[in-house]
């Protein structure tokens, strides 16, 4: 339930304007975009998770959602393994979701390590991010590789944390996020670089796209 709770949470924080302002671009783009509608059947989308940091050995680790269409139609329920083992986070399926709801789960995961961290709250730290896509969020078109290929795409930068003391070493963190309709579910990469302070070493973190394969039918109703 508490997973649950603050899953939610994110998905208020994150994508909700305050005071009733308009969406950003960013916000549309993340938020408010059906990625899954590249999919056209059950799918199984696999993601590489990467953590490189100064000094300590890498960290290799996967990420799998499982996705089935719903009830309505373009929208689908997604179970979620996200990383393996002592780092697995369990969290609940996402019910009836458009979007693709690996942003919310990576971006509450985020929130979690950076309170830890830091001894701060995670509230305060969703609430940076998300005055970041509504206000300073840097949007570009690009091209990246898939399956030997290359493909447009949308890069969308932030910088949440700049200038607060509150979020110590990782003040300099910026995210990306590459999205592509080209890519089943949307979503290419999602990257943290922190880079070297008093704090620690140089620390980048990349959850990206690998694969998606289709689910046996019987496990799609």
């Amino acid at each position: 339930m508490y997973r649950r709770t603050a899953l939610a949470a994110s998905a208020v924080l994150l994508s909700v304007p305050a005071r009733a302002q308009p969406l950003s671009p960013a916000q549309i783009a993340l938020f408010e975009t059906p990625h899954l509608t590249t999919l056209s059947a059950a799918t199984q989308l696999d993601y590489e998770f990467r953590r490189e940091e100064e000094g300590k050995e890498t960290l290799m680790d996967r990420i799998q959602l499982d996705a089935r269409p719903a009830a309505d139609a373009g929208r689908f329920d997604v179970t979620v393994e996200f990383l393996t083992g002592s780092r697995n986070l369990p969290y609940p399926p996402a019910r009836g979701f458009g979007g693709n709801p690996l942003l919310l789960f990576a971006l509450d995961r985020d929130a979690r390590e950076l309170a830890a961290a830091t001894g701060g709250g995670m509230h305060w730290f969703r609430e940076r991010i998300r005055r970041a896509f509504a206000e300073a969020a840097e949007l570009r078109t690009t091209s990246i590789e898939l399956d030997g290929r290359r493909i447009a795409a949308t890069e969308i930068t932030i910088h949440p944390f700049a200038g607060e003391p509150r979020a110590r070493r990782f003040g300099e963190r910026r995210y990306v996020f590459i999205l592509s309709n080209d890519v089943p579910g949307a979503i290419h990469t999602i990257r943290s670089v922190t880079p070297a302070g008093e704090g620690g070493g140089a620390l980048t973190e990349n959850i990206v796209f690998r694969t998606a394969t289709p689910l046996p039918a019987e496990n799609s109703r």
